[in-house]
């Protein structure tokens, strides 16, 4: 018989590390074959739209492909590696992970380029009504993450 009954309900992880740009990171692998299944569709998905966001204006990549590495980094080493070592999306992923957020002038130009395609977006693209309302309010809530959510990284 158990004698700690609590033990069964814990979720198992499993850890693994890997190096990144010198520096040992460790990665949380869950066990739970359904969760992994379901952090590889979310890291897809993301990893999709970060691709789509190369070629259309208003879809932030890099926030993106910061996902998509997460879900990742929790479900398959072999996806994550294969993300970092990406020339296109591993940069931008490394560069956040060594510096630990963005820079203040990087934000400024995110929250810039974002201001610029919502009001294009909302006022040229799309007709007066609930649409434009909808496209502000989205604009709004990305500048309200990008300012208090990301984290601030120290300049060089």
């Amino acid at each position: 018989m158990d004698q700690n009954p609590d033990i069964h309900n814990r979720p198992v992880t499993q850890d693994r590390s890997i190096a990144v740009s010198g520096k040992e990171v460790k990665l949380e692998i869950k066990k739970n074959r359904i969760l992994r299944a379901l952090y590889i569709i979310g890291g897809t998905v993301s990893l999709a739209l970060a691709i789509l966001g190369i070629v259309l204006p208003g879809l932030p990549v890099t926030p993106l492909a910061l996902l998509s590495a997460f879900l990742y980094a929790k479900s398959s080493p072999r996806l994550y590696n294969w993300l970092l070592n990406n020339k296109v999306l591993g940069p931008r992923i490394k560069n956040y992970q060594r510096r630990k957020g963005i820079t203040r002038k990087g934000k400024l130009g995110v929250l810039a380029f974002m201001t610029i395609m919502v009001l294009f977006s909302s006022f040229v693209v799309a007709g007066a009504g609930t649409l434009r309302w909808v496209i502000l309010s989205l604009g709004i809530i990305g500048c309200i993450v990008v300012i208090f959510f990301v984290p601030n990284a120290k300049e060089k």
